[in-house]
């Protein structure tokens, strides 16, 4: 028991009992969390951006027949018709 009282400061359940979980290193776990937690939520925030800007506006029929117009392939007539057409 001497040898324990003189080790141990007076404590029987070991050396790191001073120095915390993990033997004072705690307050890295917890870091670390946060940092995996933070990057976690800024990576979310990074999809939610970006899945934004490729989401076309108007259909994809419309945009086609807009490109087709755009290069020749029909005339404004036709244009009008399918544009007409595709909103019923």
């Amino acid at each position: 028991m001497m040898y324990n009282s003189l080790l141990y400061g007076g404590r029987m359940l070991g050396p790191y009992v001073r120095l915390g979980f993990y033997g004072g290193f705690s307050w890295m776990l917890g870091l670390a969390c946060l940092a995996i937690a933070v990057a976690l939520a800024l990576s979310i925030i990074a999809i939610v951006r970006t899945s934004k800007k490729y989401v076309s506006k108007g259909s994809n029929a419309q945009n086609i027949i807009a490109e087709r117009f755009a290069r020749g392939e029909i005339n404004r007539e036709e244009f009008e018709q399918m544009k007409k057409d595709l909103k019923l």
